[in-house]
């Protein structure tokens, strides 16, 4: 069983353990209206006897909901921890995958409280620096707040104020200073919940009003929210406009705008933190078969400067369009560009007429003995590389 599967049922306690807070909610809701109910039918000369009797029904029923809410839970639970059983052998040594490197505790710290304040979990973030003496807290937390202050916004169908940010950060979000993608997109999204709350003459009235200045570069796109406008409580809608309509659409324009606000500010779209857990997880498993041969060859992991071989994280955790050479060690460029050998290893141009001499002359792979010719091989275009 692969860590996907694992981190799809970890998903579903995370969703099951929100509706068993909200269930839970209701029920404690519905009990205090139940106690008050009852103080008020004693206070009236109501028999205690009779009113007990009568609530006793809807006493059980509550309580009945808020076991079942639990039990489901638990059962999620339970399915995610065979899920990291059937994953991971959790029996192994994780000390034997760990090899000693000097830390800047200093930054680490700064990085742990920086995820904190990302994820809009604040309060534990703010002890959290205040406890590490993490510098410059407020600072640090500021722009977080005021991201989660619109996402918030946004989660409440509200784009107003995403729409604000993206008129006031128009330059930094568009080459050229023309409107951006992103702030059209939202645009298109406060069309689509105009026309389903307020109907097509209000969303006609929307659309007259905000997309004039978006014609010159998004018409096809406007032509589609026009069709959607004559169509969207038709069938042909349910095919045609689906990604128009869909209630997903909401998520996906929130998580842009989160991508948006922390390239504003300087940061990876992705958690560094997050990431970097994550690489190390999917590392873990051929690090502790690395670990178990070089123990049968009498060999100490911890003695090596460098891994004996690399390891295959997948393509999420490849951020660089830039390729160095294996033999030279060097960074390709235009006029040094990665080549792509028969055998699927890539050097520089360079190194592979070095190793060849002449492009007419057959050569050996460095790297395994399948045979190649400099004029066979294939150019590797990387996007970016200047």
């Amino acid at each position: 069983m692969s860590l996907e599967t694992v981190v799809e049922e970890a998903k579903k306690v995370s969703r099951r353990q929100g509706e068993t807070q909200r269930e839970t909610e209701k029920v404690i809701q519905n009990l205090q209206l139940l106690i008050e109910d009852v103080k008020a039918r004693i206070l009236n000369g109501e028999s205690v006897k009779c009113v007990l009797e009568r609530v006793g029904e809807q006493l059980g029923g509550e309580l009945k909901k808020a076991v079942t809410q639990t039990k489901d839970l638990h059962s999620a639970i339970g399915k995610l921890g065979k899920a990291l059983e059937k994953a991971m052998d959790l029996q192994l040594d994780i000390c034997k995958a760990y090899r000693e490197i000097p830390i800047d505790h200093v930054t680490l710290n700064k990085v742990i409280a920086e995820h904190f304040f990302r994820e809009g979990r604040f309060e534990v973030g703010t002890q959290f620096a205040a406890e590490a003496c993490v510098q410059a807290t407020e600072s640090l937390k500021l722009p977080y707040t005021a991201m989660h202050s619109i996402l918030l916004q946004i989660k409440g169908r509200n784009l107003q104020p995403a729409l604000e940010w993206a008129l006031e950060h128009r330059k930094q979000l568009s080459s050229d200073g023309s409107p951006s993608s992103f702030e059209f997109r939202l645009h298109s999204l406060n069309f689509i919940a105009t026309l389903k709350t307020s109907g097509q003459q209000a969303a006609l009235s929307y659309a007259k009003l905000n997309f004039e200045s978006y014609q010159h570069q998004f018409m096809p796109q406007i032509q589609r929210l026009m069709g959607c406008l004559l169509y969207h409580d038709k069938p042909l809608a349910a095919v045609k406009y689906r990604d128009l309509l869909s209630v997903s659409a909401w998520d996906e324009i929130a998580a842009e705008f989160m991508r948006q606000a922390c390239s504003m500010m300087g940061q990876a779209c992705e958690s560094p933190l997050a990431v970097t857990i994550a690489a190390g997880t999917a590392a873990l498993p051929p690090l502790f078969k690395l670990v178990a041969v070089m123990e049968r060859n009498s060999q100490d992991l911890m003695g090596c400067e460098q891994l004996p071989v690399e390891l295959e994280l997948g393509n999420e955790f490849v951020f660089h369009s830039i390729f160095a050479c294996p033999v030279s060690r060097e960074q390709s460029t235009p006029d040094n560009p990665p080549m792509l050998l028969p055998c699927n290893h890539v050097l520089c141009e360079q190194s592979v007429m070095k190793i060849a001499k002449n492009r007419n002359r057959i050569f050996k792979c460095p790297y395994c003995p399948v045979e190649a010719r400099a004029d066979n091989l294939r150019p590797l275009i990387f996007p970016n590389i200047e």
